[in-house]
């Protein structure tokens, strides 16, 4: 028998693959042109067998940019914002993959992402979600991989304390323990930008929740893999590109949903205001 190349078995090894890409999309107008090229241009063992987008009632040319591109996608169109939970679970119930990829509109997937992804899920079948590095317009990693929002750390970030040595401890400890490593490492919670939920995870943990509207459901979905016996894992060498909105900042409507949501995740969730948690074994 002759020799088999490496090329060849990693072609094997990636045809293999069988994962959908699902978008939530409101008023994406000026992004979701990239992310949908990002996944179209991937080399074709990388490819999604679908791509599914759920519009949340976008009022700008989303859906009409999503119509006239060239890439093939399956669209759901609802009449009323259902927020991000609900919207990206009707997008898997229609998806194909055995895996699924659930991304921002605002992310690009790089070559080579996805195979990282897949291959972390076959080396440890306990995971259930995976995250990638997620780079901004410069090409730094962001803070994606951390550790559970407990009160003080939430103070850390939003009040007079993140402007004492202390407080910035507090914070930098949360937003970089996992982040600054490039080894595979398993966090508290990742942030949802861009999520993979392994066939195990599906089965075992479910969907997110769709009690959370907007901001939270990340947490909580990580929180129930850890609590039902799976494993939340960051891929530091699966990178995809994230231009990162945090709306919530600027106050409004989203602002509110961060709040209401926060509020809602420690009531069901006392332990965290004692600074305990599930998971996040490194």
């Amino acid at each position: 028998m002759g020799r088999v190349s490496c090329e060849a078995i990693s072609s094997l090894y990636i045809s293999a693959m069988k994962w959908s890409a699902v978008i939530t999309t409101h008023n994406s107008e000026q992004v979701i042109g990239r992310a949908l090229m990002s996944l179209d241009t991937l080399p074709p063992g990388e490819r999604p067998s679908d791509i599914v987008i759920v519009d949340n009632a976008s009022s700008d040319g989303t859906v009409g940019m999503i119509e006239s591109g060239n890439v093939r996608v399956k669209t759901v169109l609802n009449r009323k914002n259902l927020g991000l939970s609900k919207a990206n679970n009707i997008g898997a119930s229609i998806a194909s993959g055995d895996s699924l990829l659930f991304m921002n509109p605002d992310v690009e997937v790089l070559p080579g992402a996805v195979t990282a992804l897949y291959r972390l899920q076959e080396k440890h079948p306990e995971a259930a979600i995976i995250g990638p590095a997620m780079m901004d317009e410069k090409g730094i990693r962001q803070s994606t991989a951390r550790t559970w929002p407990d009160p003080l750390v939430i103070a850390s970030r939003r009040t007079i304390l993140r402007k004492s040595r202390w407080g910035r401890k507090i914070a930098s400890d949360h937003l970089n323990r996992y982040n600054s490593s490039d080894k595979p490492s398993r966090p508290d919670w990742l942030v949802g930008a861009a999520l993979w939920l392994t066939p195990g995870g599906r089965e075992k943990v479910g969907l997110m929740s769709e009690k959370y509207f907007l901001y939270f459901e990340d947490v909580e979905w990580c929180w129930r893999v850890w609590q039902r016996g799976m494993e939340v894992w960051f891929e530091p060498g699966a990178e995809i590109n994230h231009v990162c909105r945090r709306e919530s900042v600027s106050g409004g409507r989203t602002l509110n949903h961060h709040l209401v949501s926060m509020l809602r995740f420690m009531v069901e969730h006392p332990t965290l205001l004692f600074g305990r948690g599930p998971g996040g074994t490194g």
